[in-house]
């Protein structure tokens, strides 16, 4: 992720941008983690959903993808997705016909363990070039921008 060999003309100042620079992190965890996850067959997305799930017994869909801060229609998509590859149930909640209830299946649980250390070799990537001192700072930094910005009545 270092900065290319290219003449100021041609930089820009692309190095200057945030969201330049947040790509090229996602971009390099991102790689990190399919190299180490090919034979599951998961995407960062879908651990992060497996990653929720394996933590609860059973949640509603709707709840899923508030904590996972996406919206109804993407969280419905990757439901699916996994639920297609086994790794996830879905069923009618029978206290509200309009809700759906997931929750992750043994094989959805088995791949989360096979990928999980991939998620940390993707993490330890992008902080192996910083002090734990830094590590800290950037998670910090990274949760502050990423709060929801407080609501104007």
């Amino acid at each position: 992720m270092n900065e290319p060999n290219v003449s100021c003309e041609e930089n820009a100042g692309l190095w200057d941008r945030p969201g330049f620079l947040l790509r090229l992190c996602l971009q390099e965890t991102g790689q990190a983690f399919e190299q180490g996850c090919a034979e599951v067959g998961l995407t960062p997305r879908q651990f992060d959903f497996l990653f929720v799930l394996n933590g609860m017994e059973e949640t509603t869909q709707d709840r899923l993808a508030r904590i996972l801060v996406l919206d109804r229609s993407t969280t419905g998509l990757v439901v699916g997705i996994l639920e297609r590859k086994g790794f996830v149930e879905r069923r009618v909640d029978p206290t509200d016909k309009r809700k759906r209830l997931v929750r992750s299946t043994d094989k959805g649980r088995a791949a989360f363990a096979k990928a999980s250390p991939a998620a940390e070799a993707a993490k330890a990537r992008l902080f192996e070039r910083l002090s734990e001192g830094e590590r800290g700072q950037l998670m910090h930094l990274l949760r502050k921008i990423s709060e929801p910005a407080p609501r104007v009545t």
